[in-house]
């Protein structure tokens, strides 16, 4: 990523419109990173994944994290969209995060993969994406101290409402 900006900042731009554009280069500058739609599809995509991203409201990850776009291409299934989540700083300690958005090897439309529990199955899945928004923000603190020298990355969360690994909620 040439033009990481904070998501506070990315919040701002896409506000004042400046991701709308249907053309590349805009798409590109918004954050799109890889893509096997058309070109012209993604700013359609980017309006569904930006419902998250525009939710998110804990203020350690609006400043020290941006966010990138993948559209993906299973060997089976259709296309699907995620959203990803690294730090700015590019010491990553375990705080990445992915939020998969219609993956057709989900049983639940929003599903969040975090580093610090290696990616291989979902920390949280959802179908709506306040849901999914509240979980990010809820986990921010415990992302801001997996950051800090002093503690360990595979420290677990204290969240009073965290769900189990694997654990679908619904509404």
């Amino acid at each position: 990523m040439s033009d990481e900006m904070s998501i506070r900042e990315w919040q701002e731009r896409s506000k004042a419109g400046e991701f709308t554009a249907k053309d590349r280069e805009t798409q590109c500058r918004a954050g799109w990173y890889d893509w096997f739609c058309q070109d012209t599809s993604l700013a359609g995509r980017l309006r569904q994944l930006s419902k998250l991203v525009m939710k998110i409201t804990d203020p350690f990850i609006l400043d020290n994290y941006y966010v990138w776009f993948k559209n993906n291409c299973p060997v089976i299934g259709p296309l699907y969209d995620d959203v990803r989540f690294e730090p700015l700083s590019e010491e990553r300690n375990g705080r990445c995060f992915v939020v998969a958005v219609d993956s057709p090897h989900e049983t639940q439309k929003w599903v969040l993969y975090t580093e610090r529990h290696g990616f291989d199955e979902p920390e949280f899945s959802c179908r709506d994406v306040r849901d999914m928004a509240k979980y990010i923000d809820q986990i921010g603190p415990e992302l801001e101290k997996a950051g800090s020298p002093s503690q360990d990355i595979s420290c677990d969360l204290t969240l009073q409402d965290k769900p189990p690994k694997r654990k679908e909620t619904s509404r």
